[in-house]
């Protein structure tokens, strides 16, 4: 686990705010004014960042930069071509005895990859590795493959810990497969941060292929503008996106 991991709870919503809440209180007893406006800021700051009409708007910033891809049996590429399915994380079926399997926004993105690999008949990659579990995100995705829809990953990246690494670990593992053409399947708020870090470490031609994207209705009412989890939750993955933007053009 890299540092950003620990780091980012503190820097997004909701962690950012009690952090900001921390500093009004601590401040408070000696410069009340300052402590005021630390506390003010925490609480105006977490209302905005679970307001809907925030959110929805955040991502689609993101969602809508790449188009969606449309397929079929006539326009699929040559062998020199791969689909690769980006990992998003790991999670625990109770359910099913503990077993560790994919989260739900890795079997999104890996149902989707099945779908082009119906349509196309192309090999997948699947790229993803491990914090620290027996398993890497890559092979529980290629488990998932296999086990839900029958279908064999062609190779797996199970080294990296997150989008730039697995942009260059995949590097060598294109050029040894003679691929000149991926389909990059993500979740669409994703595919930005995606693109520019495959842009930098590949010439080959990178085909987004966004998928998961965060669907709302577009007529605002009063309650567009209240706390909300799940705008809350939309809206901490935007942030992330974004800094991990900024982060990109910073170190680049």
């Amino acid at each position: 686990m890299t540092f950003s991991h620990y780091l980012n709870p503190w820097i997004l919503p909701p962690g950012l705010n009690i952090v900001l809440a921390i500093l009004g209180i601590f401040f408070y007893w000696q410069r009340p004014m300052l402590g005021k406006i630390f506390i003010i800021t925490a609480i105006a700051s977490l209302w905005l960042a679970s307001m809907p009409i925030v959110a929805y708007n955040l991502i689609e910033i993101l969602q809508n930069q790449f188009p969606t891809l449309y397929l079929n049996h006539h326009n699929a590429s040559n062998k020199h071509t791969a689909i690769v399915v980006l990992g998003g994380g790991d999670a625990i079926h109770v359910e099913q005895h503990h077993k560790h399997t994919v989260s739900d926004a890795t079997f999104n993105r890996v149902r989707y990859a099945a779908y082009l690999h119906h349509i196309t008949n192309l090999p997948i990659i699947v790229s993803g590795g491990t914090d620290g579990s027996k398993d890497t995100e890559a092979d529980l995705m290629s488990d998932t493959l296999r086990n839900d829809f029958g279908i064999t990953a062609m190779i797996k990246e199970d080294k990296s810990h997150n989008t730039a690494e697995e942009s260059e670990f995949l590097a060598p593992i294109f050029k040894q497969y003679q691929f000149n053409t991926i389909y990059l399947v993500t979740n669409a708020w994703h595919m930005p941060r995606s693109m520019l870090n495959f842009k930098k470490h590949h010439t080959i031609t990178v085909i987004p292929a966004p998928m998961g994207y965060e669907v709302y209705d577009h007529r605002y009412s009063i309650l567009s503008f209240l706390p909300n989890i799940h705008a809350l939750d939309t809206t901490t993955i935007a942030l992330h996106e974004f800094i991990g933007i900024c982060g990109y053009y910073l170190y680049t």
